[in-house]
This record gives C-alpha cells, sequence and structure tokens, in this order.
C-alpha cells in the first residue's frame, strides 16, 4: 500500500513524514532526502530497499542511517553513487540492513545526489539470539 508519507511525526527531536511497515511502501525523487519512522516489538533486522526507475545520474554517495530509541545509537551505510547504480541495474533493487535491538519506534534516514525517482519499503524481520 502506497503511503503519501505527508505526516509530521516526532522523534529524536527531529520529525519523519511517515510509519512505514511490512505492508506499506514510499515514492520520492533523488537528489534528495527523507525520513521514516519504523516500530518494533521485538529485536529486528530492518531492510531498506530502493527500487529506482530512470537513473539519469549516479551521484556520488546514497546514505542510509538507523537509529536505536532514542537515536542514542546509529548505524550507517554510505554507498557510492556507482555502487548503488551497478546493484540496482543487475537485480533491480539496491538494499541494505541493519539489526535494531529496542523495542519501540526508530527513526530511519536517507539521502542522495543519484538522481532518479524511487519506491522504498522496508522488510522487518525478527532476530532470533
Amino acid at each position: 500500500m502506497l503511503d503519501s508519507c505527508n505526516g509530521s511525526w516526532p522523534v529524536c527531536n527531529q520529525t519523519a513524514s511517515c510509519f512505514i511497515g511490512n505492508e506499506s511502501y514510499i515514492q520520492g525523487r533523488f537528489p534528495g532526502q527523507g525520513k521514516i519512522i519504523v516500530r518494533l516489538d521485538e529485536p529486528s533486522e530492518v531492510k531498506v530497499s530502493f527500487f529506482f526507475d530512470n537513473i539519469s545520474a549516479v551521484g556520488s554517495l546514497t546514505s542510509i542511517v538507523w537509529y536505536e530509541t532514542g537515536c542514542k545509537a546509529s548505524t550507517r551505510a554510505d554507498v557510492e553513487g556507482q555502487t548503488v547504480a551497478t546493484e540496482s541495474n543487475s537485480t533491480g533493487v539496491f538494499e541494505r540492513s541493519a539489526n535494531l535491538l529496542e523495542n519501540d519506534e526508530h527513526l530511519i534516514s536517507f539521502k542522495s545526489d543519484l538522481e532518479a525517482t524511487y519506491l522504498m519499503k522496508v522488510e522487518v524481520t525478527p532476530t532470533v539470539f
């Protein structure tokens, strides 16, 4: 289900535009940036996937940052533009994941100078310890 992602939700002294879960996705355009919230009920791997359309320039860097609750810790993935384009062209999707440990709301921010339109989704998979 497409989420218009035009809300304003407080998280980590910032605002995010929507909550995303396994059943929803957003669309947008790079270059640019965005912030979403994912709610977890247990420690989970959170995979962020971008499906690009019409990549007209690869840019230099795409970054995704997953924050623990309260933004007291984070995991960051910085990927060179050519790598993003190559992975997207070969598999149809560019994706990265991080393990988040706390049960609550987590901010995920992303930005890129790549030029393209995209659909973005998250996949939450509980981790077993």
